[in-house]
């Protein structure tokens, strides 16, 4: 390989380093939008650095016929660097601001899809709720009223049947 093509491939490999410093900000965004534990945070960045190694062998493969140069990894993890620190604090302040937008627009658009069932608890949910309260206490004491009526009658009941069962 002659010099002009090393020079593209070097190239090559800093933005590869670029890109993959750019999808590691998107999968820090995602963690910012859902939260995940420590487990899930570990599976995902294994995951991403399996994938960027096949990325990574694939692009030597294809462009130095599996041959690992020096320079290529000092290009990618060059590329990385200056992503990480030029680009990336952009990247995250901009894709945060946008986040917060998106945020609100689904907020805003749940609010206009909820709005009339909220408006209907609101008329008729606390005359249901005290309904509700009001029958709940009382229905306690009916219960126990029925089982001395109950007990009642069936006392009734027994002087009944004693009574028919005399004999005259």
């Amino acid at each position: 390989m002659d010099i002009q093509g090393q020079g593209s491939l070097f190239l090559c490999c800093l933005l590869l380093g670029g890109g993959m410093g750019l999808v590691y900000d998107g999968m820090r965004l995602a963690r910012r939008i859902l939260p995940h534990g420590v487990w899930a945070v570990q599976i995902e960045d294994g995951l991403y650095w399996a994938a960027v190694a096949l990325g990574v062998f694939e692009v030597l493969l294809q462009e130095n016929h599996g041959e690992v140069r020096f320079f290529l990894l000092v290009a990618i993890f060059g590329g990385m660097g200056l992503y990480g620190t030029l680009a990336s604090p952009l990247v995250m302040g901009v894709g945060e601001k946008v986040l917060k937008v998106i945020g609100r627009l689904v907020m805003l658009l749940l609010t206009i899809i909820f709005t009339p069932f909220r408006l209907l608890y609101l008329a008729f949910g606390r005359p249901v709720g005290n309904f509700v309260r009001f029958c709940g206490g009382k229905s306690k004491k009916h219960l126990q009223l029925c089982k001395v009526y109950v007990k009642i009658k069936k006392d009734t009941l027994r002087r009944d049947i004693r009574f028919l069962r005399r004999k005259p």
